[in-house]
């Protein structure tokens, strides 16, 4: 994967800069922990070039394939996103602070391959469902659905009878 998603740092001229890169399967097979294994995104980077810093904004827009929550089964999610990073000279390597990235005075260049998986991996909504169709009907797989709805337990029925005297003052006031 090295040399796949580099950006050229401290050779280029002041002014705006652009770079396309194409998130495939392949990328996602470099991060072993991952739980996306598919995906085809498309990545831009912007650099903004000053005598001080450099601005990095990336723009990720695509799909990758996740397990939905509800029925368990795989569906393409879709991504969409915009991060930003000012990138400055430093004496070594510093990520702390999550808005600026410090690089030895020596580096040329700058392998985003992180950044990029970080960005796809928060881009992700926290609760991952099939979308529904165009019919409004959940995209999920009907047979879990079948299954799921066996389990669901009748909120009248198994009310506990003891906080009835509680709700009477509830009532009351």
């Amino acid at each position: 994967m090295t040399g796949l998603y580099v950006i050229p740092l401290f050779g280029l001229s002041q002014g705006h800069h652009s770079f396309d890169f194409e998130i495939g399967n392949t990328f996602f097979e470099g991060f072993e922990e991952s739980e996306i294994k598919e995906g085809e995104l498309r990545a831009v980077a912007g650099i903004d070039k000053s005598p001080t810093c450099i601005d990095l904004t990336i723009k990720i827009t695509g799909s990758v394939k996740v397990c939905c929550d509800r029925c368990l089964d795989m569906y393409m999610q879709s991504i969409e996103c915009e991060n930003h990073l000012i990138i400055r000279e430093g004496n070594s390597y510093d990520d702390s602070d999550p808005d600026i990235l410090f690089v030895p005075h020596n580096e040329k260049e700058l392998d985003i391959s992180q950044l990029l998986y970080e960005y796809i991996h928060l881009a992700l909504p926290l609760r991952r469902i099939h979308p529904d169709d165009s019919e409004g009907h959940s995209g999920c797989n009907p047979e879990m659905i079948k299954e799921l709805n066996k389990h669901i337990i009748n909120q009248a029925s198994s009310e506990d009878s003891r906080w009835n005297e509680l709700k009477k003052l509830l009532n009351n006031n």
